[in-house]
């Protein structure tokens, strides 16, 4: 219990957690903002005939992708994100941990290269002072920002989570919790 404790309030994890939280933060303000928005422009489009010209892309290019980005990496530690656990009732508690182990593992490197890409494309915005061809004229890479920052947090968390999934399956120890099975009294902790 001493060694889960240690592993899940570590430095590291405390980081991601606390940067996670104020992402997440941000991504709650967007969706109360897209809300305020698509309110005001459906209120000034029946209302007046005079739709907000700019609230589509502000929503499509700004909120949408910010609140799936800076919420990836929150759902995954909430054990929220869809999952296929049918042979998780048949297995053991062993088992179960060995999966997640391999499965956060293989994921790892995946979501780093998205990562890394999503980074370079940004950075290669930002450099050519690249500007939408919308109205708004906005610089792309403050678009393209969203998916470095929710792809790498994911992808630490992801990492984390391997790590931690392979010390319990190698010490016989509960290091962090294994996520919930569907349709079982299991919660998420």
């Amino acid at each position: 219990m001493e060694e889960e404790r240690r592993l899940e309030k570590g430095p590291i994890r405390r980081a991601i957690d606390a940067i996670d939280n104020a992402v997440m933060f941000v991504g709650c303000a967007m969706l109360f903002a897209l809300m305020c928005i698509v309110v005001a422009d459906v209120s000034m489009r029946y209302l007046f005939n005079a739709p907000l010209q700019w609230s589509y892309e502000v929503i499509s290019s700004y909120l949408m992708p910010g609140l799936f980005f800076f919420a990836v990496s929150h759902t995954l530690k909430a054990h929220a994100h869809v999952s296929v656990d049918i042979l998780h009732n048949y297995v053991s508690t062993r088992s179960r941990y060995a999966f997640e182990a391999i499965g956060s593992t293989v994921a790892v490197p995946a979501f780093a290269i998205c990562t890394w890409v999503s980074a370079r494309n940004s950075w290669n915005d930002f450099t050519s002072a690249a500007v939408s061809t919308s109205g708004l004229g906005v610089p792309t890479w403050t678009v393209s920002l969203m998916l470095p920052i929710g792809f790498g947090l994911l992808t630490t968390r992801l990492a984390l989570n391997a790590v931690g999934y392979l010390r319990s399956l190698l010490s016989g120890r509960p290091v962090i919790p294994l996520p919930p099975i569907a349709g079982t009294e299991e919660h998420a902790e």
